[in-house]
């Protein structure tokens, strides 16, 4: 008896899931953001940025830097160190910039019972010489991620912006129409 009361506290909210992904009003295919042009994706554009930010961190103390990155350099990048990761679960990422935000979209595979698209929305700013990104709106199709999800996201995502910021004070931030501008100050 106990494993059929699991293994209907399993197969139930799958039922209901997928229902709800395949129904006639397809509730986790939602409205997705879609950028205003095609980012394509280049391993030749993620490998210019990764060397202007390599140089921008190598700089003497006190050099001033500035770091601009477009829609689809910041793309190709995340997209090909997510393609050196066995077993990652985001493909198809696209990441842009506009009315002074950043949006991201993709598909999680593997993660839930289905594939579904997923899109994110956040804005940055700098504080104490970092920059700080924080999640306004995430959701996986049509299905908002609670709050306390987007906390633990931004936590996250402010983690690993702290750990690539090495030896570096942040001094401006500025989010444009296709890019972003870092200004700042090597230590």
């Amino acid at each position: 008896m106990r494993e059929r009361s699991t293994l209907f506290r399993f197969i139930i909210p799958m039922v209901v899931l997928l229902g709800l992904a395949c129904s006639p009003c397809g509730l986790l295919s939602g409205t997705i953001p879609t950028p205003p042009h095609a980012i394509a994706v280049s391993t030749e554009a993620a490998g210019q940025l990764e060397s202007r930010i390599e140089q921008s961190l190598r700089g003497q103390p006190g050099q001033q830097f500035i770091l601009r990155m477009g829609d689809d350099e910041v793309t190709s990048l995340v997209a090909t160190k997510l393609a050196e990761y066995e077993g990652y679960i985001v493909t198809d990422p696209q990441i842009w910039f506009t009315r002074g935000k950043i949006y991201g979209t993709g598909k999680l595979v593997g993660f839930l019972p289905i594939d579904t698209e997923f899109f994110i929305i956040a804005v940055a700013r700098v504080q104490d010489g970092k920059v700080v990104v924080e999640m306004e709106k995430a959701s996986t199709g049509s299905l908002p991620l609670p709050t306390a999800a987007l906390d633990t996201i931004s936590q996250s995502i402010n983690q690993t912006v702290e750990e690539s910021q090495l030896d570096v004070e942040v001094t401006g931030l500025e989010i444009l129409e296709g890019e972003i501008i870092i200004r700042g100050t090597t230590k």
